[in-house]
């Protein structure tokens, strides 16, 4: 590391360019410009180059000093455990990214990000657009799904909020009113690791037993982070930090919830631990999907920045571990986890990093193949797409839906299965 003073006019770094060092504004003013973003702002902290904590990442921004600037620069090979260090800087940097993405969404979008409904709201004007979305999922599905708030999911988040606040036996109390019998075998796991581990701390010598009928009925309880939590617990181990983050703010969400409505009111996100979800917009004749996001993806991040309308339907089809970040616990979260916010900033840089590739002049096929990489053939496998599907999934506007399928068969890409969606090759 090494401070230094640079004066007026000094370009500290070139959008588009690769990173060297971080640099930390201790003293001074400078000014940032982003032209894919539509971004610019003057600081007087902050740290920059920080795209560089993934490798080949270029610069999202322009750095100009304003007024004679000490700065700190920080060697490539020691940034992330600076950063890891420095907590307040991660929360920093999730902020100035989540900014960022407002940015270049209403660069793209326009200042409400929302896509005009005109033609369902003439078809149900007395609809709000969170009803219109519920109506038109319901027809599109064709299946019942769950919601967040729905009474039985909720009473599992208020009993893990009890458990939390050290009030064992109202959790317990609480646990035992989950009617979770029509849900997934997950969520039925899920429920009986929390109230057998109430069980537990209220009476000790039941925990050998109550240990051997979770295992016996559930073949798939090490991929839960409540059960590794459980675990913890009745051998006395010490919670590693991801453990303690998911006690604080995890949650296991069963198979067909609708996270959130299109049009509905946010002010949470969420970071994806496993499963995936599916981003949608719903008329009255078809589903949009305009996204799959999996592993330690976040969703909904700009409500952690501030309250706004839902611009797409969020739902699962499979068991999902998530984090929950609300504006009131985002610092305390970075602050606990460290890594945990890492994976934010990281996820975040992956984010733009991918809009702006998207966005460079590229071919069809291109773009095909960076698709198919980004979701990965077991993804796009299970989720068993058609081709109009893949089409909204790849933003392929350019091919109607016989050249695309042409294209996949003769490229030795992907074939048709019996009942219309792709398998990948």
């Amino acid at each position: 590391m090494k401070e230094i003073v640079y004066a007026p006019d000094r370009m500290l770094v070139n959008e588009g360019d690769l990173n060297d060092e971080l640099i930390l504004l201790k003293e001074g003013k400078v000014e940032t410009f982003s032209n894919f973003c539509g971004y610019s702002s003057v600081e007087i902290n902050g740290i920059f180059g920080t795209e560089m904590i993934i490798p080949n990442t270029k610069s999202f921004e322009s750095v100009r000093v304003v007024e004679n600037s000490r700065v700190i620069l920080i060697e490539k090979e020691l940034s992330e455990k600076f950063l890891l260090s420095n907590s307040n800087l991660i929360i920093h940097l999730i902020k100035k990214y989540i900014q960022k993405i407002i940015s270049l969404n209403n660069k793209i979008f326009g200042s409400s990000n929302l896509i005009n409904s005109e033609k369902e709201n003439m078809i149900d004007k007395n609809l709000t657009k969170e009803e219109l979305s519920k109506k038109y999922m319901k027809i599109n599905r064709r299946k019942i799904f769950n919601h967040i708030k729905s009474p039985q999911i909720q009473l599992y988040i208020d009993a893990r909020k009890l458990f939390n606040k050290g009030k064992i036996k109202e959790a317990l109390n609480t646990f035992k009113k989950i009617q979770y019998n029509n849900f997934d075998i997950y969520f039925q796991a899920e429920i009986e690791i929390w109230k057998y581990l109430c069980m537990i701390l209220i009476s000790p010598d039941k925990k050998y037993y109550l240990e051997k009928t979770l295992k016996e009925k559930y073949p798939f309880l090490h991929e839960l982070f409540s059960f590794m939590i459980f675990e913890s617990i009745i051998t006395n181990t010490p919670l590693a930090k991801p453990l303690v983050t998911y006690l604080k703010s995890g949650y296991l969400i069963p198979a067909n919830t609708v996270m959130f409505y299109e049009g509905e009111e946010g002010d949470w996100a969420f970071m994806i631990l496993s499963g995936n979800v599916r981003v949608s917009k719903f008329d009255k004749s078809e589903e949009k999907l305009l996204a799959i996001l999996s592993n330690e993806e976040i969703v909904g991040e700009i409500a952690c920045f501030k309250e706004i309308q839902r611009t797409a339907t969020v739902f699962t089809s499979n068991p999902l571990q998530i984090i929950i970040i609300e504006k009131n616990n985002l610092d305390e979260l970075v602050m606990n986890d460290p890594n945990f916010g890492m994976k934010i900033v990281k996820n975040l840089i992956k984010r733009l990093d991918f809009e702006r590739y998207w966005n460079s002049p590229l071919s069809f096929e291109e773009k095909l193949n960076f698709m198919i990489k980004k979701y990965g053939k077991n993804t796009l496998n299970k989720s068993h797409l058609r081709i109009q599907e893949i089409k909204g999934l790849f933003r392929i506007s350019n091919k109607k839906d016989n050249e695309l399928i042409e294209y996949l068969f003769k490229s030795n890409i992907a074939t048709l299965r019996a009942d219309g969606t792709l398998k990948f090759m």
